[in-house]
């Protein structure tokens, strides 16, 4: 069929992504176009036979007959919904409709476009807004999301950068794939499609540099990982990083870092360091090596967490709830990046700025020793454990008539999307309130095994805990009232035990999702044997 001819679309269904998108191995066919929009979390999957990375704030457009398999099922609270639609194209001289064949706008079997938080912010008014009860009303709102949700993603392609700089973009990812390979600025610029000058001249205008000084550079981030984060000797390391001669990269090496390769990885904890969440930041406090700088969402820092930074003069750089500024870090000029990352997009950026250290562990305690074996703190870590590990005993004592009666215990997360129930097989406050501490988790609850849930309303009438902890989200761009009043007036919520004799407490998501570091793990214990001691 023609491209120039009109057509429309005709939206089908809003569906939640519920429990099957969380659950690894589940394949989702779909009969008809689908835009699915990502409001929280992160996962990978396969669409139509490509691993894809999708996270918060991204529109995914599939065409009909696409299969998607979820891979990972995001673990970080995945969210979202797929609005699924069909295509028609209209013949007003024969009064007639016929299904049109659209395609994904990319010309790929997928397309993926990144939102702003101002564009997210206005489609969440499709789900908070109070909904009309005239089913015109309502079919008028769902083309309307159809059609905005379309808009963002022919919108990308009208916004693709000049030719030169895509080229320019090219040269850059070659190096990045080949750098241990032998490159030179003929080759660059013919990969960039312009001549050597030209190609020169503009890189430098973007980059500051010439071509082949940003190539050694990123060979020398790429060795400054190997010496730290591996035993490879300098020889190798040479040549792995594209240098083929030891004693031009020992050179180059001491030129660009102040030392040579031989003594690098011992002045780790002195040099610049940009730690990309608060809890790594804290972590490495303890440790007593002080970051240069780190990324916080100011809504989601805990207090505690905000004046740990004020006292050691750690710079703290504001960000959006998922989003990291790049070029405020490239800033700050850090030696090293520290922490993990949300899209593969975002690590192939950082890795031009510094050598990075990812693939950090989530759960506290592992953390710990994490960074303790990098930084050579293991007898600081041994300390802190030691002293967690008292702080847990303590608590056990406290609360062993619980864990006597097998009274149970439950962590509601109510969320502008709906509901989720902490599981009781992940790690953070679930690792310490089911594992360490040995309370026991309601029967139909012990089948999650991700960190956060999927909770209906049925469901927690049927766990009815004996405990409730009930944990309000907070999230830019959304609101959780709504649902937090729908709770409140069910008839679910009214039934349960812990409603009847006043144990529910409300906790914050500051500190028990966000802030459990060392300094929250004592709070959150706190807490815990506070509500539950005190409510027998």
């Amino acid at each position: 069929m023609p491209n120039n001819i009109e057509w429309m679309a005709q939206w089908k269904s809003t569906e939640p992504l519920t429990d099957p998108w969380m659950t690894g191995g589940r394949l989702h066919h779909f009969s008809s176009h689908a835009l699915l929009l990502i409001l929280d979390g992160k996962a990978i999957w396969n669409i139509n036979g490509h691993r894809v990375q999708v996270s918060y704030g991204e529109i995914i457009a599939v065409q009909e007959n696409s299969v998607i398999e979820v891979i990972e099922g995001g673990n970080l609270d995945l969210a979202g919904w797929h609005v699924q639609f069909d295509t028609y194209t209209m013949f007003p001289d024969r009064g007639e409709m016929e299904k049109y064949e659209w395609h994904v706008p990319s010309g790929d079997t997928y397309q993926k476009v990144k939102l702003t938080g101002g564009t997210l912010a206005s489609l969440s008014l499709h789900w908070s807004e109070a909904r009309s009860p005239d089913p015109n009303a309502i079919r008028v709102r769902n083309q309307l999301l159809v059609y905005e949700l379309l808009q963002h993603v022919y919108r990308e392609l009208m916004e693709e950068e000049p030719t030169v700089e895509q080229g320019i973009l090219r040269s850059v990812d070659y190096m990045q794939q080949h750098y241990e390979q032998v490159i030179t600025r003929k080759q660059l610029a013919e990969i960039a499609g312009i001549s050597p000058w030209h190609y020169s001249r503009k890189f430098s205008e973007r980059y500051g540099k010439p071509p082949l000084d940003y190539l050694a550079y990123y060979r020398i981030y790429r060795a400054q990982e190997e010496l730290v984060l591996t035993t490879a000797t300098s020889q190798d390391i040479a040549k792995k990083t594209g240098f083929e001669d030891a004693h031009y990269f020992s050179r180059r090496f001491k030129q660009l870092t102040g030392v040579s390769p031989r003594n690098y990885a011992q002045t780790l904890p002195q040099r610049k360091i940009v730690c990309l969440s608060p809890l790594c930041a804290e972590m490495m406090i303890h440790l007593g090596i002080i970051p240069r700088a780190v990324m916080v969402t100011p809504l989601l820092l805990p207090e505690h967490q905000h004046e740990l930074f004020d006292t050691y003069q750690v710079k703290m750089l504001e960000v959006s709830q998922y989003e990291l500024d790049v070029e405020r870090i490239r800033q700050v000029q850090p030696e090293w990046i520290v922490g993990n990352f949300w899209t593969e997009e975002i690590k192939q950026r950082l890795r031009t700025i510094s050598p990075i250290i990812t693939g950090l562990n989530n759960d506290v305690e592992a953390l710990l020793h994490q960074l303790a074996g990098l930084f050579h703190r293991e007898d600081t870590a041994h300390k802190l454990h030691t002293q967690m590990k008292m702080e847990v005993n303590t608590a056990q004592q406290q609360l062993q008539h619980l864990v006597q009666s097998a009274s149970t215990v439950m962590v509601l997360r109510v969320e502008p999307f709906g509901y989720r129930y902490l599981g009781g097989h992940s790690n953070g406050v679930s690792h310490l309130l089911y594992e360490q501490l040995r309370l026991t988790l309601p029967q139909p609850l012990q089948s999650g095994e991700a960190w956060f849930n999927p909770c209906s309303l049925d469901l927690l009438a049927k766990a009815n805990p004996d405990y409730l902890f009930v944990e309000k989200r907070v999230m830019q761009h959304f609101s959780a009232e709504e649902n937090m009043k729908k709770l409140a007036d069910s008839s679910q919520w009214n039934g349960l035990e812990a409603v009847k004799n006043n144990r529910v407490f409300l906790v914050d998501t500051r500190l028990w999702v966000d802030g459990r570091g060392i300094i929250g793990h004592q709070m959150i214990l706190n807490e815990i044997v506070n509500s539950l001691v005190s409510n027998v």
